[in-house]
């Protein structure tokens, strides 16, 4: 949806979903969103509280999934069809907001950059591995 598939050389190429940035035209990064959105915590030094943001978002996703479910037993067996499709779009948007996060405080502070790298979630794409379309 929003993200694409790369190795992260930090977990021994493993494919993870990440956001792809350009710093100058020759040069391509990755933040992996999985990880972030996984542990909120490491962008606390970031942005404050953003682990309960991402987890009050994250519990709102899987209620709508739940209310789809109640609904399709009490009204139309249809119903849980919106509700799954909500709880994922919301899941893919706050992977989105998780690396967006992480990139604008890449942008923002050198020793952002690199703490953000240490912990393993931004690193360099290679040329042969970057997508074609740029953003």
């Amino acid at each position: 949806m929003f993200l694409r598939c790369a190795p992260n050389p930090h977990r021994a190429g493993e494919m993870t979903r990440a956001l792809f940035f350009n710093t100058a035209p020759d040069q391509r990064f990755a933040i992996d969103a999985e990880m972030l959105h996984r542990n909120p915590e490491l962008l606390n030094a970031f942005s404050p509280h953003s682990y309960a943001r991402f987890r009050v978002l994250d519990t709102a996703a899987y209620m709508a999934c739940l209310v789809g479910v109640l609904a399709s037993l009490s009204i139309a067996w249809w119903m849980f069809v919106p509700g799954v499709v909500v709880c994922v779009m919301m899941l893919a948007t706050n992977q989105k907001a998780a690396a967006d996060t992480a990139r604008k405080a890449a942008r923002r502070s050198v020793d952002a950059f690199r703490d953000l790298h240490e912990l393993g979630v931004l690193w360099l794409m290679p040329v042969e591995l970057s997508p074609v379309r740029s953003s």
